[in-house]
């Protein structure tokens, strides 16, 4: 069983290259927000305890200034284990793609036990 999660995308600072600050290396405080609600919206799900887990994402987007999905693996996943409390070192990260033409950008992102 799958579970997900939409959260909107807001923007090129979730990107692997943007979310933190260059000199300190410290994460940006809306990025940390954001990150946050993941977690907690992660946690809510009770998702069963598994020894891996697949985590999707999938994009809808407003046009093609849109961001390379993998680039967002490092923030989503980070997330997504303080909301199951695993090591993300048991992921498989999955790119399930994205459409264009959506008015408010947004990400799916799925957690699946395996």
């Amino acid at each position: 069983m799958s579970y997900e999660i939409v959260m909107p995308y807001i923007g090129s600072i979730l990107s692997e290259n943007n979310y933190k600050y260059h000199l300190t290396k410290k994460t940006k405080p809306f990025v940390r927000m954001w990150m946050r609600d993941l977690a907690n919206k992660v946690k809510l799900l009770e998702v069963p305890r598994s020894e891996s887990y697949e985590v999707g994402v999938f994009g809808r987007f407003s046009d093609d200034r849109r961001p390379d999905i993998s680039n967002l693996f490092k923030v989503i996943s980070d997330a997504v284990q303080d909301g199951l409390e695993v090591n993300d070192k048991h992921f498989r990260l999955v790119d399930r793609g994205y459409t264009l033409g959506h008015w408010d950008p947004e990400l799916v992102i799925t957690v699946t036990p395996l």
